[in-house]
């Protein structure tokens, strides 16, 4: 089982710790963050969303893919706010991204806002996902496109504590979608499973 300190330091890094965790993060998700974008196909012109953006690697991909468009992005961690900015400064100035502090119960965006959004490996820390969905589903447009990025739980060589992690199937997380108003959900799963063990969930608002 992974520790709890640990499974605490990925729900919400902080400290010295936190900064390791975030370093690791970069690495491990660097893979999930591109093909995750692939096939929400961030356009020129996208306005998109990242829920959880924690070292801020997929917010670079994004706002590199959205150079017409912006890229905006929340995290419960201070700590990866500073590490995301610092990976974005060259896109901060521009008008090209802005990253906050901030909790997806309470998305501090208008109505409408998003053509795209996209969460990876952040679903396991919401409490209430049904309520972050619609919170989310909230901020987007009609006909955009959410994806969210998971590690099947069968796919988990060692379990964190569930009082911090909650895992998820693929096909369980389409059903809170739809539980959340979204339609056309459909199950990715990324072709070299045993590169990388990741589900990718679609829906449209």
């Amino acid at each position: 089982m992974i520790s709890e300190a640990i499974a605490r330091q990925l729900r919400r890094p902080s400290g010295l710790l936190g900064r390791l965790v975030g370093r690791g993060m970069a690495w491990h998700n660097e893979f999930a963050a591109r093909w995750t974008l692939d096939l929400l196909d961030v356009r020129q012109d996208s306005h998109v969303l990242e829920i959880g953006f924690g070292p801020g690697v997929a917010t670079e991909f994004a706002w590199k893919r959205a150079l017409r468009g912006h890229v905006s992005g929340i995290d419960y961690s201070e700590a990866m706010v500073e590490a995301g900015r610092r990976r974005n400064a060259a896109a901060l100035p521009a008008g090209l991204v802005d990253l906050a502090h901030g909790d997806v119960r309470a998305l501090p965006y208008a109505a409408d806002s998003f053509d795209r959004a996209f969460a990876i490996h952040s679903i396991y820390f919401w409490s209430d996902p049904v309520a972050c969905l619609r919170e989310v589903r909230r901020v987007m447009r009609t006909d955009g496109l959410l994806a969210i990025t998971i590690q099947p739980r069968r796919q988990w060589p060692r379990r964190p504590p569930a009082d911090v992690f909650t895992l998820y199937e693929g096909s369980e997380v389409a059903d809170l979608l739809r539980s959340a108003g979204f339609r056309d959900c459909r199950v990715e799963a990324y072709p070299e499973a045993h590169r990388l063990p990741c589900d990718c969930i679609l829906a449209s608002k």
